[in-house]
């Protein structure tokens, strides 16, 4: 990998996400979402920077996340939302990690490794209508009378999550949201209520203010990318990752020459191919063959040829590019912009993919200042 192929990592953007989510939720609190290295923008790096910047709480999806963050001297409380098995559980509740709870099940574990001893702070995770984990209430229904019972579990939170709050259409999320709050009424009323109730993600954050309860969780936001483009702008901006390549070869082909693996392009005209020494195996999808720009010296030039391993190719044309030149993927820079939604959906994915894609080979380079637009 050339040494010049990174991901800039902006904290002054991240900084500015931040402030601009917490205004629009107040007085909710804000739960940054920093599982999976934070987006693929270096979890360790960017918690430093929202604890700094006031976050009390974090968020991850495994045990071993939330040890590398307390490893690197992160002390807040974090919240796991996977599912911890019991081998897990004894190092989990000793390091005070936030341990989601989805049924009597993970109840019994929880007793079971703490013996009676130190006690586990436990979100509990409900299923309203996303299908995939969290309690169900039809099957478990003294399922809150237990955990009120047991002696091993500080109850700390209740949360659900949303299946299309970033679609255009909010019916099934609004009938989510019903269901939530018909939980919640039942609980006020048996006097089972946690102190923490949250439930609003990215989307909901933009377009459902009635969710917002008492924290929020945001991902994908904080990293400056809406989640569809579907969703309202509620919530100004600014992208964090910008990710650059350089100009690593120049070829001056004829018309009629094939391009890259499969031929599946070939030169309409004399022209110039520069190759880049970035591809798939550093997270740039073989699917954003033909459907991908690149932003050189102010100007956008399309990708052609099939995507490789380690090298993907650009027309530039006539276009005075020298070896060396600078290359934006996506980001913002003094010469342009390129929206990761935009690439997300010109291959039909999300920025979620594109981020969390960058593979580790490509350098993450933390940037302090405003050294960008």
């Amino acid at each position: 990998m050339d040494p010049r192929t990174c991901a800039r990592i902006h904290l002054d953007s991240l900084r500015f996400n931040y402030r601009e989510i917490q205004k629009k939720i107040a007085p909710a609190r804000l739960i940054p979402v920093v599982k999976a290295d934070a987006y693929g923008h270096g979890a360790i790096a960017v918690s430093r920077c929202l604890v700094d910047e006031g976050a009390d709480l974090l968020a991850v999806a495994q045990f071993q996340e939330a040890a590398a963050l307390r490893d690197s001297g992160i002390n807040v409380p974090i919240i796991i939302f996977g599912r911890l098995l019991p081998d897990e559980l004894p190092d989990a509740v000793r390091a005070g990690f936030r341990i989601t709870v989805f049924g009597v099940e993970d109840l019994r574990w929880i007793e079971r490794a703490t013996g009676g001893g130190q006690k586990a702070y436990v979100h509990v995770n409900v299923e309203t209508g996303m299908g995939r984990v969290g309690v169900q209430l039809d099957r478990e229904p003294d399922f809150f009378d237990q955990l009120s019972r047991s002696r091993c579990c500080a109850w700390e939170g209740l949360y659900s999550h949303f299946a299309t709050a970033d679609e255009a259409d909010k019916t099934y999320a609004m009938g989510q949201l019903d269901r939530f709050n018909a939980l919640l009424k039942r609980l006020r009323i048996l006097g089972q209520m946690p102190p923490m109730v949250h439930m609003a993600n990215s989307g909901a954050i933009l377009d459902m203010p009635q969710s917002y309860f008492d924290a929020c969780r945001s991902g994908i936001m904080l990293y400056g990318h809406y989640p569809s483009t579907e969703t309202s702008r509620s919530v100004p901006l600014k992208q964090v990752m910008t990710l650059n390549t350089v100009v690593a070869h120049l070829r001056r082909l004829p018309a009629g020459h094939n391009v890259s693996y499969g031929r599946r392009w070939k030169t309409d005209r004399e022209t110039t191919i520069a190759v880049l020494p970035i591809g798939y195996a550093d997270g740039i999808r073989r699917h954003l063959t033909g459907r991908l720009q690149t932003l050189i010296g102010g100007r956008c030039y399309p990708v052609v040829g099939t995507i490789t391993m380690d090298q993907m190719m650009v027309d530039v044309g006539d276009a005075p590019v020298a070896v060396g030149d600078d290359v934006l993927i996506w980001g913002d820079s003094e010469n342009g912009s390129i929206q990761v939604l935009a690439v997300a959906e010109a291959m039909g994915s999300i920025p979620y993919e594109m981020t969390c894609g960058i593979s580790s080979r490509v350098r993450r380079v933390v940037v302090e200042g405003a050294d960008h637009p």
